[in-house]
Formats: C-alpha cells, sequence, structure tokens
C-alpha cells in the first residue's frame, strides 16, 4: 500500500472518531453496540436517555458508516414464525433464493466502527490503573537504602 493511501486511510478513521467522540451519547451508543446489536429503544433504556435522541444520534452514526441496520437470515418456519425474534420493530425483507427468511432489526457497528470501538471507546472504560505518588520537586527519593536528591542519580 503507498504511503499516500495510508494517509488518506488513516485522514477517513480519524474523521470517523471525531463523529463518534463529538458527543458523549455516541460513545456511549458505541459501547453498547460492541457488545452486540441492539435496537434504539433498548439503547435508550440502557444509557438512560429518550429514544428522540437516540435516533438522532444513530443517524449521525449510519451517515458516518459507523453503525449500521442489523439483518438475520432464519431457517424458513414450517407453520407459523415462532423462529423469527420477538421484538417490536422487526421488519421481515422476504425469502433469498435458499428459502431463508430474511428480517433486519436494531442497529450493529460496522467493520469501521468496531475499530473505533477496540482501539478507542473501550480503552475509555478499562479500569484505572492505581495512581503512582509523584515527588514534589527537592523531595527524596529512595533507591534500595540509599536517599537520592531531585537531580541526583
Amino acid at each position: 500500500m503507498s504511503k499516500k493511501k495510508k494517509e488518506t486511510e488513516r485522514a477517513k478513521i480519524f474523521e470517523k472518531v471525531g463523529l463518534a467522540f463529538r458527543n458523549p451519547v455516541r460513545v456511549e451508543i458505541i459501547k453498547e453496540l460492541s457488545d452486540a446489536p441492539q435496537r434504539p429503544i433498548d439503547l435508550s433504556n440502557k444509557i438512560g436517555v429518550p429514544k428522540q435522541q437516540i435516533n438522532y444520534h444513530l443517524q449521525s452514526l449510519k451517515k458516518g458508516g459507523i453503525v449500521k441496520v442489523h439483518k438475520e437470515k432464519l431457517p424458513e418456519p414450517e407453520s407459523k414464525p415462532k423462529d423469527l425474534p420477538d421484538r417490536r420493530g422487526v421488519t421481515i425483507n422476504g425469502l433469498d433464493e435458499s428459502g431463508e427468511i430474511q428480517v433486519s432489526y436494531g442497529v450493529e457497528l460496522t467493520r469501521n466502527g468496531k475499530k473505533i470501538a477496540n482501539s478507542f471507546v473501550k480503552q475509555l472504560y478499562l479500569p484505572e490503573e492505581e495512581e503512582k505518588p509523584t515527588r514534589k520537586k527537592g523531595e527524596e527519593k529512595i533507591i534500595g537504602k540509599e536517599k537520592l536528591k531531585e537531580g541526583e542519580t
């Protein structure tokens, strides 16, 4: 891959990262979707913001190529659609060539969305390491049994 192509690829990723971090609600959405696809109403309940606000941010994330509609294929039911997800908002898209039912519901992360979640968002939610005590200028540092003042080696 040429250097210019790599730079262009990085620029696209940074643009998407900027879109994701523009609002803390978007970061929470990406965090929740990194585990599994979900419906907007479920995201609303988990994050604690109104569904309209979730939909607004999902539209922005969709335009940015970070999330997409979650689609599944289900085997054709023999008598009634008991295999269909028992959820509101499920859209039956029809049968494919092999006779499987195509349904869509909720949203999931795209490949770029997963990169952002793994590289940036999940890092924000790691447990914080214990902070090391910092020394003030002029304080003594103990190495073995010897005390050293700041600036000594």
